[in-house]
Parts: C-alpha cells; structure tokens; sequence
C-alpha cells in the first residue's frame, strides 16, 4: 500500500537519470570554472597585443618599400669593387708623388739653408750700402748748405763766399 501511496509521488526513471546526469555535470561545473579562470587570465594579455600587432602589420606594409631600398643599395654596391680598385690606384698614385715631393721638399730644404746663408750675407752688404748711403746723403746734405742762394745775384754769391767762415783757406 505504501508503494501505491507513494507511487504517485515516483519520479519516472528518466527524470532520475536525468538528476544523476546534472549531479555528474555540477561535478564537472568546478573544474570547468577554474579551466575557464585559467584560460581568461591567460589570454587577458591578447587585448594588449592588438596594438602591437596593428603596429606589425603597419611595417608589413613597408616592406616593398624596403625591399625596393635594399634592391638599390644592392645595385650600388656592385660598383664597390670597381671604385675599390680605381681608389686604390689613387691611393698608389698618391703615395708616389707624395714620395717624389719629399725629395723635392728635402732637396728645397737644402736650398732653404743656402738661401738663408746668401740672404745674410746681402743683408750685411744692404747694411753696409745703407750706411754708406747715409753718409753721402749726409755729405750732400753739407754740401747743400754751403752752396750760395741761387736767388741772389752773383757778386753777393762771391761776397758770402769769401767773407764767410767756410770761404777758401
């Protein structure tokens, strides 16, 4: 008789197995729970890297670009060896006529101290010809001085001439 009072009250078997399976499920909600925590806080850090990889793709599109600057600089530098050689030629060249000067210069130097002694010498002797100069001006300075006015007539010339201290001993 219980088992008709109660049978009303009997929960069909699919409802129980449909219980059991959600207690199985609410089981696994916890673990599910932590899993999705631990996935969030690890991919939190994506929404940072969207900017950096907007920035990525900004130099992606450089890249032609690029590669164009590099396929020039790359035509250039087949030229390098040439001029490398060409510069080293010069740079021979160069040192030859540097050589050649240093002798030049050696032998001018040479030159210089001989100069240096000749130029010493006319030195001595424009001193000597300086002082001799000097003198003359000197004399013809005197000279100038004892000479009669030229404005004055001749008889006053001959006068002076004979009357002054200079006159003729």
């Amino acid at each position: 008789m219980l088992d008709g009072l109660l049978a009303p009250l009997r929960i069909p078997e699919r409802v129980i197995e449909a219980l059991r399976s959600l207690a199985e499920a609410a089981r696994e909600v916890g673990p599910m729970r932590a899993e999705l925590t631990r996935v969030r806080e690890q991919t939190e850090p994506v929404a940072g890297l969207m900017p950096a990889l907007e920035q990525i793709l900004e130099h992606t599109q450089r890249v032609p670009e690029i590669l164009s600057v590099v396929e020039r600089i790359s035509r250039q530098t087949k030229l390098l060896p040439q001029l490398l050689s060409a510069v080293e030629g010069v740079e021979k060249s160069l040192g030859e006529r540097i050589d050649s000067l240093q002798a030049v210069v050696t032998a001018l130097e040479g030159e210089d101290s001989y100069l240096n002694e000749t130029v010493g010498e006319l030195l001595g002797d424009l001193r000597t010809m300086h002082e001799t100069v000097s003198g003359i001006k000197g004399d013809v300075e005197k000279l100038t001085e004892r000479l009669p006015d030229p404005n004055r007539g001749p008889l006053e010339k001959a006068r002076d001439f004979f009357t002054s201290d200079d006159g003729p001993s």
